[in-house]
């Protein structure tokens, strides 16, 4: 699979994150997420179901195939890891700032790397 760009890997997690609190997602549900246009979530959901990491129902639910799945695990275990790990940095940052720096710092990181700090090297 090619290298994921940044939106893209954004979208995963989102999905997945959403995913985590109600079984059917949506369109909208995406848009409200990502403080996007519905627009812009159709576009980009029709790329991922394109390189087979998502696919969407009749009714505009919205899945992670099994290589999302994992692909979105392992970057939400390296949030996880980062989160836990930012207090010694010694930054003062608001929930919000540390939330943004650490999406902005995993989906940053080479694919290579991902994998490593989420344990599957």
């Amino acid at each position: 699979m090619a290298e994921l760009r940044e939106a893209q890997l954004r979208y995963l997690l989102a999905i997945y994150e959403l995913g985590r609190i109600r079984p059917d997602v949506g369109t909208q549900d995406i848009a409200k997420a990502m403080n996007c246009s519905k627009a812009s979530v159709t576009k980009m959901t029709a790329i991922l179901m394109d390189m087979d990491l998502l696919v969407r129902e009749r009714y505009g639910k919205i899945y992670l195939t099994d290589t999302g799945f994992l692909l979105a695990k392992d970057m939400l275990r390296c949030v996880e890891l980062i989160r836990e790990r930012l207090p010694a940095l010694g930054f003062d940052l608001t929930e919000e700032e540390a939330r943004d720096f650490i999406r902005t710092m995993v989906v940053d990181l080479p694919e290579h790397c991902r994998r490593r700090l989420a344990g599957r090297i």
